[in-house]
């Protein structure tokens, strides 16, 4: 009886330390960093200034197929006459080669005090290689959704 209890035990310890290996495969965490451009789409203002983007990105493997990607975008104009902040996160579909999303951000003045706006939605989509990802995404307002907003372009790398 010792023995088929001491037996059940380390078959319990080899099947408990080998499903942990096959559910830490897929839960990966990968560190990039982003840098890009962006500009003002619908009204007067359409496409007139490019704005240059560029901020750290974690992408959180929870499943095989899906991805939490928080991030913080720092947005300056040409002139870097003044700082934006967009804190955010995203959940992703992760597909072969490629990934489409959606989150939100939030806004902040860092440049002339410290003021944040209200929340926005973010869509993305875009080309997720081995350590480069390619991305096109819009930042537009809950009301007006896709009349206003700003619509950029993203190259990634990551470690």
């Amino acid at each position: 009886m010792k023995k088929v209890v001491l037996m059940v035990l380390v078959a319990a310890l080899a099947v408990g330390l080998g499903a942990g290996r096959v559910f830490a495969q897929d839960k990966k965490v990968e560190v990039g960093l982003n840098v890009g451009a962006m500009t003002f789409y619908g009204g007067d203002l359409s496409f007139s200034g490019v704005g240059f983007t560029a901020g750290p990105q974690i992408d959180i493997h929870v499943t095989k197929g899906f991805m939490i990607s928080p991030e913080f975008m720092f947005v300056t104009d040409s002139t870097f006459s003044g700082v934006i902040g967009l804190p955010g996160a995203t959940l992703n579909y992760l597909g072969k080669g490629f990934f489409i999303g959606g989150g939100a951000v939030l806004p902040v003045s860092i440049s002339e005090g410290l003021g944040v706006a209200e929340l926005l939605p973010k869509v993305h989509l875009g080309y997720h290689g081995r350590k480069v990802s390619l991305t096109i995404y819009t930042i537009t307002a809950f009301n007006g959704f896709f009349k206003y907003g700003l619509l950029g372009a993203s190259l990634g790398y990551r470690f």
